[in-house]
């Protein structure tokens, strides 16, 4: 029986994704330069407000900002080390963190990608078998990215008022994600659709299928350590804006800093042409806090650029002194996998 031809639109697709991969490192060039030069021109015509703007920098804020980022930075590795350990594998806190913290840094390569395979290698040198090691980090992106969608649709029931947000999104996509979406994030964590996304990966590796032993429940709850690492770092990027601006001081306030950060992150992840998702994560930041009215005035976009970008430099930051913290502290145990008992002799 002949194989069937490919229909010419999914032709065009895998010619569109044939030059796209040929070409990938221009693409990314000419990406990242646009945003360069888009953000420099920015600056250029917003540069007479921004220095008229009354800076009163509140450093303390920052160095507590600082400090949360760095706590944030540490649940990363914990959340991670939770999940090995509901799959049957387990690490010493020092090896996690130093695993995890290191591999971070392969974020800043374009594609997003690459911290995966840094992390499973790393792992499986300190015992931790691949398949399990693969297995983390496509739970852990689940529902880190679930968490963080979460975690911002929740915030939108704060806003005082919507309307500058549905000028950039219409409000029926709006509302449509909040009745389909959310749902749907929620179903997306069951064991046997990640499962299934995990062997399929692991089928284009050639390698052998695995079966995740958690439970929904367990999913779940890993997405709730999620959040709540979200809430710490959300809590550091609202200290963020209060250090630079007067923005308003109170518990709404606060949550609508959590989201925004979360939602920031998640774009930021979700863009894979530019490393760690830069310009991106950062638009949507300042698009987010001009929306809901954190940062408001006639020079509000422009700060609110500044206070991403600052954002970015302190979460960097924490990663730098977490990751030097991890290598510097004593420990590190390598993980042997368990071996097989021999078989009784007939």
């Amino acid at each position: 029986m002949a194989a069937r031809k490919p229909s010419h639109l999914v032709d065009s697709v895998q010619r569109a994704v044939g030059w796209l991969r040929a070409h990938k490192r221009l693409v990314q060039f000419v990406v990242v330069a646009l945003i360069l030069v888009f953000l420099a021109l920015g600056v250029r015509s917003s540069w007479t407000n921004l220095s008229k703007y009354q800076w009163h920098v509140q450093w303390e804020l920052l160095v507590v900002a600082l400090m949360l980022f760095v706590a944030q930075e540490l649940t990363y590795a914990l959340i991670w080390r939770g999940i090995l350990r509901r799959l049957g594998s387990d690490l010493d806190i020092t090896s996690s963190q130093r695993i995890y913290l290191s591999a971070e840094f392969v974020r800043y390569i374009p594609g997003n990608v690459w911290h995966v395979f840094a992390r499973v290698f790393g792992a499986e040198s300190r015992g931790v078998p691949k398949p399990i090691g693969l297995a983390s980090m496509v739970i852990e992106l689940a529902t880190k990215i679930t968490s963080a969608a979460l975690v911002f649709a929740l915030s939108l029931l704060f806003w005082p008022d919507v309307s500058g947000l549905t000028r950039v999104i219409p409000r029926d996509i709006i509302v449509g994600i909040g009745l389909v979406g959310v749902p749907l994030l929620l179903v997306g964590l069951h064991p046997r659709l990640l499962q299934g996304v995990l062997n399929r990966g692991l089928r284009m590796l050639r390698r052998e299928p695995v079966t995740l032993g958690l439970r929904y429940r367990d999913l779940l709850i890993i997405t709730g350590y999620w959040a709540l690492s979200w809430i710490v770092g959300g809590i550091g990027f609202y200290l963020l804006i209060r250090s630079l601006t007067n923005a308003p001081t109170t518990i709404v306030a606060v949550v609508l800093a959590i989201g925004i950060n979360a939602m920031g992150w998640d774009v930021g992840f979700l863009a894979i042409l530019t490393p760690s998702g830069l310009g991106f994560r950062e638009a949507t930041i300042a698009g987010l806090l001009v929306a809901c009215g954190l940062i408001a005035g006639a020079d509000a976009w422009s700060v609110a650029l500044v206070v991403a970008f600052m954002a970015r430099l302190l979460t960097t930051g924490a990663e730098l002194i977490c990751v030097t913290a991890a290598h510097l502290a004593p420990g590190g145990i390598r993980v042997q996998p368990p071996t097989p008992e021999p078989a009784p002799e007939s």
